[in-house]
């Protein structure tokens, strides 16, 4: 039984789920065979270290500490509040592995003021990087510290409070969470590089700047062997996959057979009139073998030329022509030759004539067929339009016959368009 259409184009979009469980299953077979490495409980994978390093640039007013100068940049700098405007900080987090892992690391930034007695949040937001398959994720955090809002702020606190304290701590705290994985392994890594900006009196203390840790990446403590379903799980996969792949490869590749063709007579029979009988095979060193009479037909149609049809040509394989100048296009007959019955031989442009058509859709096509046939009739036409009509409605008539109901319907429609524009042209036409 042939595949339909339909079957054919969803197997070749299974043809393609297939491969890809077929591959999800080699791997896992793969991994079943050949574990990652030879690794026992507690051997180390891979080493890794964290950092987080803040540096800041303080906007300053012009002063005799430093030489007038507007901007400092630096690590551990002391500043002070009445000539500090503004402290940018920015912190670069990363973390590395001595060897290419998947690195996720996400952050949970806040900005605190307190003190020993109280505190307040100001701010928070979230960050992540992630490296699919590399060696270190980074993490970038920015910050701008209003000097004096926050002075501002934390002396209305302790206004409000009645509560004077001697100093207060601007906070800028990432906490940062991850993890790390490897062949055989993984790691949760976790660390809070806090920034501290300490304001007593005058003075602004920076601490915290600089902050690295390190741990290792060791294989499981127990084997992760398994059993039952999850461990056939792979290989049931593969399995079914090359199974499925083979079939719907099978039938997406299926295609349906080239029908027989028909009786020589009845192939030409549609096109009687252009072709014409001779007695010697044309000879020429630029001979086009054509694959089908159809494209024969065109190629004749195009230059304007009959089809020759000679009577001592081969029997087994005849052949028919059409020539041009010193080129001749030849298609040979490999059918069987035999006519057809008479009931194929019956003259198409007779209503009363019946077509052998095994579709539903055959009756509309024969009656809008004899519709046509009937309107041809009852129209005064020029011979070159009549002639033309009348191949239409005979070669639309074969190709019913044939069984071909889409090529035959094109032909009816070309045909319904010829004789409406013949009387188009016949009533615009000024009469005398």
């Amino acid at each position: 039984m042939m595949p339909s259409h339909l079957a054919r184009q969803l197997a070749a979009v299974l043809v393609v789920v297939f491969v890809l469980v077929a591959v999800w299953g080699a791997f896992g077979v793969y991994a079943e065979v050949h574990p990652p490495g030879t690794t026992s409980a507690g051997t180390t994978l891979a080493t890794y270290t964290q950092d987080s390093t803040g540096v800041f640039a303080a906007s300053l007013r012009p002063s005799y500490l430093y030489n007038n100068t507007t901007e400092v940049f630096g690590g551990n700098v002391t500043l002070f509040t009445p000539i500090t405007n503004w402290i940018n900080v920015t912190i670069v987090t990363s973390v590395a592995t001595n060897r290419s892992a998947s690195l996720s690391l996400q952050e949970t930034f806040t900005v605190r003021l307190s003190t020993p007695v109280w505190s307040k949040l100001l701010f928070s937001s979230a960050n992540a990087s992630a490296a699919p398959r590399g060696t270190m994720a980074v993490l970038v955090t920015r910050f701008q510290i209003n000097v004096s809002q926050v002075v501002a702020l934390a002396n209305a606190i302790d206004n409000q409070l009645n509560y004077p304290s001697p100093s207060f701590t601007l906070s800028l705290d990432p906490l940062f969470s991850g993890s790390l994985v490897v062949p055989g392994g993984e790691q949760s890594v976790g660390f809070e590089p806090v920034v501290n900006f300490t304001f007593a009196t005058s003075l602004i203390t920076p601490s915290g700047l600089v902050y690295s840790s390190g741990g290792s990446i060791v294989a499981p403590t127990s084997s992760s062997d398994t059993t039952g379903f999850a461990a056939a799980l792979p290989y049931l996969l593969l399995v079914g996959g090359l199974i499925g792949l083979g079939f719907c490869a099978w039938v997406a590749s299926r295609r349906e057979p080239e029908p027989p063709l028909p009786p020589l007579d009845r192939l030409i029979h549609p096109y009687e009139e252009a072709i014409a009988s001779t007695g010697t095979v044309p000879r020429s060193a630029a001979a086009v073998e054509v694959a089908a009479f159809s494209d024969l037909v065109k190629i004749a149609d195009t230059l304007g030329k009959p089809i020759l049809r000679p009577s001592g040509d081969d029997a087994t394989q005849p052949k028919l022509y059409v020539l041009d100048g010193e080129t001749v296009y030849r298609y040979t007959y490999r059918g069987a030759r035999g006519p057809g019955t008479d009931r194929d031989h019956r003259a198409l442009l007779e209503p009363s004539g019946r077509i052998r058509v095994p579709s539903p859709n055959a009756g509309r096509l024969i009656l809008q067929l004899r519709q046509e046939i009937i309107r041809l009739k009852g129209l005064s036409l020029d011979d070159r339009t009549s002639l033309e009509a009348t191949h239409l409605a005979r070669k639309a008539g074969d190709l019913l016959n044939l069984g071909y109901e889409d090529d035959a319907e094109k032909e009816i429609t070309e045909l319904a368009r010829l004789l409406s524009r013949a009387v188009e042209v016949s009533t615009s036409r000024p009469k005398n």
